[in-house]
């Protein structure tokens, strides 16, 4: 029986263990908490009497007694109601003789639990150890009592075997777990109040306005936020919470540094000692703060650490002040600070060194120490009204130094005004600016005068110009622009280096200067460019124009003057050109233009001269402006065409043609090559031209090739020497055959002998790598330009072109004659085949034939012909290809 009462009391420490985990799952809602109490305490109970002592058949003895007395005792009526139901049921199930009696124990020390509980709370009885001890005897005297309304025969045997185990047994155990349900309620208790402690310490923490408090678990994770960290650090308290504190408020240079310091705060307890931090807001920027931590760690509860931070902005912020403050006073700038009376009261460093005179030689005087006697007395009468106007005056001002030197300087004065709003100090800063007014003067020279000669150049030319043409409208005076360029400057230059060059500028611009008078103008617009200016000619035109002539010759005679260089003596000649002017009638850039145009038609007339502007001239120029923005529409519109002329040979059988370009223009008509090939030249424009015929001929040439008659024709193609020099020019050539497929051997290239002057080794290069697949090549106006024959030999060439200009009076010129008798027998000899163009009579056939030139182009054949027409033509005259068939 002992044993089974030894198990009876283990049970009772598990309801200890159980009731008190019971206790902390159900903290805060007591009525689940009573409910769940009751039936764990009415459970255990149920177990118990599932293993009893049987003390005779229905009577079955277990500690029920001492499990509904605590019922009653630690869980309150709830508990012990529920507990008394679930056993008192569970006992009626059971039955059996002793039935009546184990339900009126059930009842019975639930009661008595639940009388102590109410003797404890009204202040009758206490909960020690005695009581308890003695709480338990009474309840088991009293179910001993109860066993006493068994039959008389049951109880006899019963109270003799189960009466003193029972008191010995169950008594203290009812202590015990008295004393276990009772640690379980004061620890209960204990942690309720910490935990009611913590959240109004949190509480309190949490409005607290100037002290930024977290919390932080050993990783780093935040756990707790108070609104003074939100207004701190930009983190609302859901943005912050879970986050690691490295990555919200750390900067990123200082966070492995605050790792270990955590680190280490955790693994030995001590608290970060407390410092000033710079920490980082959630928008980027720096907040200095005193940073406190304190180390909390709780019974059951990982540690934290808790962080206490101030706000040290303003503190910085009067700090920085402050040493700004300091530190400007020391600055560069000089510095006084006067009374309202304007008598000085400190100076600092800066401001002595600049006027020579110590602290105290300036403390006690006024600012008229410094007076350099360059302003009068309106000017200070000025400046000190603007003072009492507006508290601030700044401007310009010249001082003395303590030397006497005079010098100028930028004064800054500020009124400074106390509480009542009157004047109670002046503060000035003075800066020294003699180097910033010599910087401004140099700025000036290098903007408005060239650094080589001193004179004007062309943006205060400009300047001046504009207000000479509106004081000529004004006052109805004429004058004069003189645009003067060096005649062959540039072979100075590349022949004596350009320090020769730069001091015949200098003395060209010495000797300009004294041509004209002091109100006049010499400007040098750069490279060898020079323009005089003359204001205030007569208001008569042919008079202002004599008067223009006149500095003119001047000018075209000094410059014709040798000139000492160094050690070379040199003979320079000016070419000038004047245009006239008597009002704003016209521009600045149209004077400019007639001057310079003006300029060329002297050079045009064979330079060292000079010529007055002639609007005939300028109509020239506007046409051929219109003629160029044509020749550009021309291209854009694919208004060009070409032209083929027949090549014959003696038989007059068609062996090729000449592609010529025609431009069929829809207004001019029908435009001269003579007036847009020399065009297209100079504006570069004949590259897209030349271009154009090379495809266009080559599409021909594969087109012709589908045709017995014409596949054997060759195209000759003028290319132009800018052409010729492009360096990618062969392989563009190349890159064209073999995208159109065209027959090399049928493309022939007319270079002209002005190509040779240049660069003969790139042409040389160039023309053996086309000719090394097929492509032909012809020199064409030979005899007009600088062949010889150390030329001709090198080059790749098939053929010579004799020019028209010498077959059409080869029958009446002698020496055109000679020259065509030249070309052939040079051809003959180099090897080279020789064709004529140009060839209008039979004359001239005959005279070139008898000579030993079987080849010919000209209108005694066929005029230049559209592709229709020339088909035509070649259908009409037998062709080689015919004659070989």
């Amino acid at each position: 029986m002992v044993i089974e009462l030894i198990k009876g009391v283990a049970l009772l420490l598990a309801l200890s263990l159980l009731e008190s985990i019971n206790s902390r799952f159900w903290e805060g809602r007591k009525v689940a908490a009573a409910i769940s109490s009751g039936v764990l305490f009415g459970g255990i109970c149920v177990i118990g009497m599932m293993t009893p002592v049987v003390l005779a058949p229905g009577v079955i003895f277990d500690a029920r007694s001492v499990v509904l007395s605590m019922a009653g005792l630690f869980g309150g009526p709830l508990a012990a109601g529920v507990a008394t139901a679930i056993a008192g049921g569970y006992r009626l199930w059971l039955g059996g003789a002793g039935v009546g009696v184990g339900v009126a124990v059930v009842v019975a020390c639930a009661a008595l639990g639940l009388l102590y509980r109410h003797a404890i709370g009204k202040g009758w009885v206490k909960l020690g150890v005695w009581e308890l001890l003695a709480f338990g005897l009474l309840v088991h005297l009293v179910v001993i009592t109860i066993f006493t309304q068994l039959p008389a025969e049951v109880a006899a045997r019963v109270l003799s075997n189960v009466s003193f185990p029972l008191v010995l047994t169950f008594t203290p155990a009812t202590l015990f777990l008295g004393l276990l349900l009772q640690d379980g309620v004061n620890r209960r208790k204990v942690g309720m109040a910490l935990r009611e402690s913590e959240a109004r310490f949190r509480s309190l923490l949490q409005d607290i306005p100037g002290v930024s408090v977290q919390g932080y678990a050993p990783d780093g994770t935040t756990r707790y936020w108070n609104k003074a960290s939100e207004r701190l650090y930009g983190y609302s308290a859901e943005e912050a919470l879970g986050r690691n504190l490295r990555e919200l408020i750390i900067p990123p240079d200082m966070r492995e540094g605050v790792r270990e310091a955590m680190h280490q705060m955790f693994e030995t307890g001590q608290a970060i000692p407390a410092s000033e931090l710079v920490l980082q807001r959630k928008d980027g920027s720096s907040v200095p703060v005193f940073s406190s931590h304190a180390y909390v760690e709780q019974p059951g509860r990982e540690p934290e650490m808790f962080c206490i931070d101030i706000d040290l902005t303003e503190r910085a912020r009067a700090d920085a002040e402050l040493r700004i403050a300091a530190t400007a006073f020391e600055a560069q700038e000089g510095i006084i600070v006067t009374d309202p009376r304007q008598v000085i009261l400190r100076v600092n460093k800066s401001f002595t060194d600049s006027v020579g005179y110590t602290e105290a030689e300036a403390v006690g005087q006024t600012l008229a120490l410094f007076n350099s006697g360059r302003h009068d007395d309106a000017f200070y009468a000025n400046m000190n009204r603007h003072l009492e106007q507006h508290g601030q005056w700044a401007g310009e001002i010249w001082s003395r130094r303590k030397n006497g030197e005079v010098f100028p300087e930028w004064i800054n004065i500020m009124a400074v005004l106390d509480d009542r709003q009157e004047v109670s100090h002046y503060v000035a800063t003075l800066t020294d600016i003699t180097q910033r007014k010599a910087a401004e003067e140099q700025i000036k020279q290098l903007a408005f005068f060239d650094p080589l000669t001193s004179l004007p150049n062309r943006r205060l030319l400009m300047d001046r110009l504009e207000h000479a043409l509106a004081v000529s409208e004004r006052n109805k005076r004429s004058g004069a622009l003189l645009f003067i360029d060096l005649d062959h400057f540039k072979t100075l230059n590349d022949t004596q280096g350009h320090d020769k060059g730069d001091q015949l500028l200098q003395q060209v611009a010495k000797r300009l200067t004294g041509c004209v008078r002091d109100g006049d103008t010499v400007a040098r617009l750069g490279g060898d460019e020079f323009l005089v200016m003359l204001e205030d000619l007569d208001q008569v035109p042919e008079v202002a124009a004599a008067e223009a002539r006149l500095v003119g010759e001047k000018i075209v005679e000094l410059l014709n003057r040798p000139y000492r260089l160094g050690e070379l003596d040199f003979h320079s000649t000016p070419s000038v050109g004047v245009a006239l002017y008597y009002d704003h009638s016209v521009s600045i850039e149209e004077l400019l233009k007639q001057a310079d145009l003006a300029m060329y038609q002297t050079k045009s007339a064979g330079r060292n001269g000079m010529r007055f502007f002639d609007p005939a001239m300028q109509a020239v120029v506007n046409s051929r402006a219109r003629l160029e923005a044509d020749l550009r529409q021309g291209i854009l519109l694919e208004q060009f065409v070409l032209y083929y002329q027949p090549q014959v040979d003696r038989h007059g059988r068609v062996t090729g043609v000449e592609a010529l370009l025609r431009w069929p223009h829809p207004e001019r008509g029908m435009v001269s090559p003579l007036e847009f090939i020399p065009l297209a030249e100079e504006t570069g424009h004949i590259l897209q031209l030349g271009n154009w015929v090379l495809e266009t001929a080559c599409a021909q040439l594969v087109a012709w090739a589908k045709h017995p008659v014409r596949s054997e024709l060759t195209i000759a193609v003028n290319v132009s020497a800018r052409q010729f020099r492009e360096k990618d020019f062969a392989a563009y050539v190349l890159g064209l055959i073999e995208y159109t497929g065209a027959n090399p051997q049928n493309l022939k290239l007319e270079l002209t002998e002005s190509m040779l002057a240049d660069n003969l080794e790139d042409i040389v290069d160039k023309m053996s790598a086309l000719r090394e697949r097929g492509i032909g090549f012809s020199l064409d106006d030979f005899g007009t330009g600088y062949s010889s024959l150390s030329y001709l030999k090198r080059l790749p060439l098939d053929q010579l072109k004799i020019d028209q200009s010498f077959v059409r009076d080869v029958l009446t010129d002698p020496n055109d004659a000679a020259i065509a008798q030249t070309i052939v027998a040079l051809a003959q000899s180099l090897g080279l085949a020789v064709i004529a163009e140009g060839v209008e009579t039979e004359a001239q056939r005959g005279f070139l034939a008898d000579h030993g030139c079987h080849a010919y182009q000209g209108y005694l054949f066929s005029r230049p012909l559209p592709v229709k027409d020339l088909e035509q033509f070649v259908e009409a005259v037998p062709s080689q290809a015919q004659l070989n068939t």
